[in-house]
């Protein structure tokens, strides 16, 4: 039977917008909290922040229309070895479970190899949690002839939000930006940030209403400043208003303990667990940038980023760096619940994944 010929390929249009929101939030991610991801009230609204350029192919079924999988495939301006250049990312795979074992993913990945520019490195991340993920991706088959590298660890912590004094940092002012310090902030981020790997190459049209940064505003960025020079930045992107994670389940080991958890959460003046079937109220910390990696800077950020998304109702707050990024420490001695996930360099060709060099990667999670 040719497997081909009994679904449809081709790159979404609105008319098939409805269908892919509804598969989006059918299929949940699995790990210590299973999270079905709502894209309401428009799926692509949530893709314009995954890069200059997104495409998302689909596949119908041919005999009944129905929508088997889809899989978003974009492209932005980053630093790749300190140069500013494009970079690719493929992710979102989704393929309802009916339609599972009929080969969707790799004959899709043919499709996306004919759209890729010549030469285009892209990077993936798979989540520990999703073997079947990390075997289409690294078994012996790779869809589409893909090269892949494995550049390393990413944790993920979701900092339990809860009202906690200011952490002062001496000779260090932190304070929200403003449409008139945007210039100075993103002439830092465009100075610093080609020191980690990936890095987004962002502009102050990113900043100033432009659709990659959707809903982020001038005094959602924390900067750090001593004296007038700014040296550390992060950002508190809440994307509530187009992209929703929804508690499906929880694992063992949280189910047991959600009773104590939201017992002790009383006391810490902490927000309880999301029950089940419900929006995780959470931001993330985005454009993380700290001179020298300072983790005295890092720290003010933190506190200040905490303090601002918990005075705006959420729960937590997800930091995602590189297992070798030595900020990662900082985050880690707040009270958080930890993701754990794998970083990828792929391509249709071996010399872009070759020629990567040793710097520590940083991945923007919010826009995945």
């Amino acid at each position: 039977m040719n497997t081909r010929s009994n679904f449809e390929f081709r790159w979404a249009t609105p008319d098939d917008e409805a269908d892919i929101r509804s598969l989006i939030s059918s299929v949940p991610m699995p790990g210590a909290i299973a999270v079905r991801f709502s894209r309401e009230p428009d799926y692509f609204l949530g893709t314009t922040i995954m890069g200059d350029s997104c495409d998302v192919l689909i596949a119908r079924h041919r005999q009944d229309g129905q929508l088997a999988g889809i899989a978003c495939r974009a492209e932005r301006r980053a630093y790749l070895n300190g140069q500013e250049a494009s970079l690719g990312y493929i992710g979102q795979i989704r393929v309802a479970p009916s339609f599972r074992g009929h080969w969707l993913v790799h004959l899709g990945a043919e499709l996306f190899r004919e759209a890729s520019p010549p030469g285009l490195l892209y990077f993936g991340v798979i989540a520990s949690e999703n073997p079947r993920a990390r075997q289409l991706l690294v078994g012996s088959r790779p869809p589409g002839n893909l090269y892949t590298r494995y550049i390393g660890g990413l944790t993920t912590c979701a900092i339990l939000l809860r009202p906690l004094r200011a952490h002062r940092t001496p000779g260090i002012e932190v304070l929200p930006g403003t449409p008139e310090t945007l210039t100075e902030i993103v002439k830092f981020l465009r100075l610093k940030g080609p020191r980690r790997q990936f890095f987004p190459a962002y502009t102050l049209e990113d900043f100033t209403g432009g659709s990659l940064l959707r809903g982020l505003k001038p005094q959602d960025i924390m900067v750090a400043r001593r004296g007038k020079v700014v040296v550390g930045v992060m950002v508190v992107w809440d994307q509530a208003a187009y992209k929703q994670d929804i508690v499906d389940a929880y694992g063992p080991t949280l189910r047991r303990l959600r009773p104590l958890y939201n017992f002790a959460a009383r006391f810490l003046r902490a927000r309880p667990l999301t029950p089940q079937g419900q929006a995780i109220q959470l931001a993330f910390a985005s454009c993380i940038c700290i001179d020298d990696d300072n983790p005295a800077i890092m720290q003010a950020l933190i506190s200040a980023c905490t303090k601002n998304a918990y005075e705006r109702g959420k729960a937590f707050l997800m930091i995602g760096l590189s297992d070798d990024d030595p900020l990662l420490a900082v985050a880690r001695r707040y009270l958080h619940v930890k993701y754990h996930s794998d970083l990828f360099a792929v391509s249709w060709s071996d010399e872009p994944v070759k020629q990567l060099d040793g710097r520590i990667p940083y991945i923007e999670i919010a826009a995945l």
